[in-house]
């Protein structure tokens, strides 16, 4: 099939809640919906935007203040319902790459339980990756792809764009 028309042929992968605020634990959501210069950045760039789903609330739930979420995530069910979710999209990954598409790379949220990558939280803030990027990095090795995965801040915006554009080899 050739897709060669308008549309740019690049794509990044986002962490859920940078697109959708109301995925986030309750009294922690840091803007009303989501990242708006990252979702403005990304278009103005011509790259297309994949929300990946949000794992706590599909593993967990919405309402999840009542446990304590990274050892929820730790589960033998949840790292296998982790894992599913991670296998989806390493298979939207090469569908997009065999049709020509650029998987630029990942965004996830430094920080989460589940979409840090840098930093996650365990039982207190600290380095290492969330659970469900654990996953997420295992099914892109053992695929043998060489997508890049980075974490982003909500308050930091631009150092997320910077770091698409340098997977963009320069940027806009």
């Amino acid at each position: 099939m050739d897709f060669k028309d308008c549309r740019s042929m690049k794509v990044v992968l986002v962490a859920h809640c940078a697109l959708n605020q109301n995925s986030r634990l309750a009294r922690c959501a840091e803007l009303p919906a989501g990242v708006e210069e990252l979702v403005a950045g990304l278009l103005k760039r011509g790259i297309g935007i994949i929300q990946m789903p949000c794992p706590e609330l599909m593993v967990i739930a919405l309402d999840r203040e009542h446990v304590q979420i990274r050892s929820a995530l730790e589960s033998r069910p949840a790292r296998a319902a982790l894992r599913k979710l991670a296998g989806d999209l390493v298979y939207q990954v090469k569908e997009y790459e065999a049709c020509g598409v650029k998987v630029l790379g990942i965004l996830g949220k430094d920080g989460s339980p589940a979409c840090g990558v840098g930093h996650t939280w365990r039982h207190e803030p600290g380095p290492g990756m969330g659970a469900f990027i654990e996953e997420l990095a295992a099914e892109v090795r053992d695929q043998g792809l060489k997508t890049e995965i980075s974490g982003m801040t909500d308050s930091d915006p631009q150092a997320a764009l910077e770091i698409v554009d340098r997977w963009d080899g320069g940027g806009a």
